[in-house]
């Protein structure tokens, strides 16, 4: 079986902002909506809606926001998370860099921007931002919860590379990645996924403990359970565990909702006949 610890945060991909029309009458009419609208309402939508992996609500919050107010941060930002989600990495990285022109120290912008890098295996440089981002004061949990997540993944990925598993030292290191992250956001999907996937694949010496990793599996769907590549690692944990019928019904809902999911394709792989 290969042993990718791949911890994605994968949705659909959302659509452009409105435009912004130019003549008098629609004008006026956007300035009644601007008075109308509650921008921190959307925006707690947007940060809730992404969090339980809804996203093409969260895009409907997105494009409410971006059409009264185009340079919102956290709406621009959002954007660029679910591009990155649907693997539109290049408009992502267009949209992050937007904002961090203006905002250098964006910090949901720099996480997202460290997962593009580590999805081009610029390992290095996902971690300097992850670092950058670590040391900024009066960092919000969430957001330092997903840059020890991260964190946790990349040394991961590095060491199923290199082949040092083996070595209880560095795999404990790796697994408390994960531990900080779960105990700063226990309410977070990604991090339940991301302490799993690492028990799921990781040898007992290192930190492997099946068991674990279906607990954290479980709970990572039941906070999300449209997040498609927590389905498909709680379908891989019930398959170790001899549970085939587990298997068979987590990957069939994580292949419902998003057939391109890298997970998804791993399983697909290993499976016989393909």
């Amino acid at each position: 079986m290969k042993k990718y610890i791949l911890v994605t945060l994968i949705a659909a991909a959302g659509a452009m902002p409105f435009l912004v029309p130019r003549d008098k009458g629609p004008a006026v009419k956007r300035e009644a909506e601007f008075c109308s609208l509650d921008l921190k309402a959307c925006q707690d939508n947007i940060i809730r809606y992404l969090k339980e992996r809804k996203d093409t609500l969260a895009q409907e919050e997105i494009n409410k926001v971006l059409s009264v107010s185009g340079d919102d941060r956290c709406a621009l930002w959002a954007q660029a998370e679910i591009l990155r989600r649907g693997y539109k990495f290049k408009e992502s990285e267009k949209i992050l860099k937007g904002i961090l022109n203006r905002c250098p120290g964006d910090a949901p912008s720099l996480i997202t921007l460290s997962y593009i890098r580590y999805n081009e295996s610029n390992f290095p440089e996902a971690a300097r931002l992850l670092r950058s981002v670590l040391k900024q004061p009066g960092l919000e949990r969430e957001n330092k919860a997903m840059a020890y997540m991260l964190l946790g993944s990349i040394n991961a990925k590095k060491a199923q590379k290199r082949g040092v598993w083996n070595k209880l030292a560095f795999g404990t290191r790796i697994k408390g990645y994960f531990e900080r992250a779960l105990e700063l956001a226990p309410d977070l999907a990604e991090v339940h996924l991301g302490l799993g996937t690492f028990c799921l694949f990781a040898p007992k010496i290192a930190g492997g403990d099946t068991d674990r990793a279906l607990h954290e599996l479980k709970t990572a769907v039941e906070l999300a359970p449209d997040f498609a590549t927590a389905n498909a690692r709680l379908a891989q944990a019930f398959k170790k565990k001899g549970n085939l019928e587990g298997f068979r019904s987590y990957l069939r809902k994580a292949k419902e909702l998003d057939p391109g999911n890298e997970a998804v394709k791993e399983i697909e792989d290993e499976e016989p006949g393909n």
